[in-house]
């Protein structure tokens, strides 16, 4: 006589469900996890973090020396962000109204 385990067919073995309908979201997750922490472990190399300090009083020091939009319609905004760091060993002072130059059909 054969004995026939509970649940077991005849015929063969299905898949079982449980297990792939966690598989997807299990990788994605996995690779969530990856990507998030190296992200978050990555050095962000900016120039300014090895700025060396300058000794003798204020000095500033920009991320970037230009910046370029290509050729842009007059109507169109534009925005631009940098980063400014003091590397001097004295406090920097901003003036009120800051110059700001722009230069057209360079």
């Amino acid at each position: 006589m054969e004995r026939k385990r509970a649940g077991s067919s005849a015929k063969g073995k299905k898949p079982q469900p449980r297990r792939r309908r966690w598989l997807l979201p299990g990788v994605l997750s996995v690779s969530l996890l990856v990507g998030l922490t190296a992200w978050l472990l990555w050095p962000n190399r900016s120039p300014l973090a090895d700025a060396p300090t300058y000794e003798g009083g204020p000095r500033l020091l920009v991320d970037r020396q230009e910046i370029d939009f290509g050729q842009v319609r007059f109507d169109k905004f534009v925005q631009a962000r940098f980063r400014l760091k003091n590397v001097g060993d004295r406090a920097l002072q901003v003036a009120t109204g800051p110059r700001v130059e722009a230069v057209e059909g360079c």
